[in-house]
């Protein structure tokens, strides 16, 4: 079936196989990256991608200066794509932007004490600390049983030298499950108070 070959002429046919394949792989990859192709499908918030890509593109250029606000249909836009965004922000380390979004989610729902954690944080990092402690506590109150809010709350009291705050957050995000993650890092900052 095979032509017998000289083990010279297999090594040269296996490095021209290889060479060919490499060769066609980053032309291939070239051409993707200067031509990315466009989607066509729908994205599970119910969004076509290229609708959200503008969107999200939308919302970078009307972030991008901090004075500026978000224009009202995005802030009326999918809670989802918005906390991404604001998730992005956060990331990022732009935090004062993101903490706009965050704000936006609560006006969407109040009672979403996740974003009220977000929010806080965000807010210690940009450096307003005492507003950061008052949405924790407001979180806190709101859902004594949300154990990453109370760690948040512990973690800004520590960072605020407010250790008798600190002290009883942390302990009261401990105590509702020591075994988890957030239980066990808020026992780790108890020791070092």
């Amino acid at each position: 079936m095979f032509p017998r070959l000289t083990p010279l002429q297999w090594v040269v046919f296996l490095l021209f196989v290889f060479f060919y394949g490499f060769t066609v792989f980053a032309v291939t990859r070239d051409y993707y990256q200067r031509n990315p192709p466009r989607a066509a499908a729908q994205t599970a918030a119910g969004v076509s991608a290229g609708d959200a890509s503008a969107l999200g593109g939308r919302m970078r250029e009307a972030l991008s200066d901090t004075e500026s606000s978000l224009p009202e249909d995005l802030l009326n836009a999918n809670p989802t794509l918005i906390s991404q965004e604001a998730d992005r922000l956060f990331a990022e380390r732009r935090f004062a932007q993101a903490a706009t979004l965050y704000r936006r989610l609560i006006e969407l729902d109040p009672a979403d004490v996740g974003a009220r954690n977000d929010l806080g944080l965000a807010l210690h990092y940009a450096g307003r600390t005492p507003e950061a402690l008052s949405m924790l506590r407001e979180g806190a109150d709101m859902d004594p049983d949300f154990q990453r809010i109370w760690l948040s709350l512990g973690f800004v009291a520590v960072q605020a030298d407010a250790t008798e705050q600190a002290r009883a957050a942390l302990i009261h995000a401990r105590d509702l499950d020591p075994e988890t993650d957030i239980g066990k890092e808020a026992s780790r900052l108890l020791d070092l108070l």
